[in-house]
């Protein structure tokens, strides 16, 4: 089983309430990161990443719109394939 971009798999887990290895034999791993990177760019994704170490890893608790944003678009993007509008 892929193993590519164990962190990105691990939020995606937390963020969708999805197992990791339910992630991973998606098969959609790479492009659902490339595709949130591409969204949002890494120095946006590493902001994201130090509010939700902020909120305790709690995407509810987030403080930060952009970053609530984010987790909302994740989420989306696994459920429907797609980045938001």
């Amino acid at each position: 089983m892929d193993r590519e971009h164990p962190g990105f798999v691990a939020l995606s887990a937390r963020l969708t309430g999805r197992g990791e290895d339910e992630l991973r034999a998606s098969g959609l791993v790479r492009l659902h990161h490339d595709t949130t990177l591409e969204r949002v760019g890494r120095e946006a994704v590493g902001r994201f990443l130090d509010d939700l170490d902020a909120a305790d890893g709690d995407p509810d608790a987030l403080v930060d719109a952009r970053s609530r944003g984010i987790a909302r678009a994740i989420v989306h993007l696994w459920q429907t394939g797609a980045w938001p509008p």
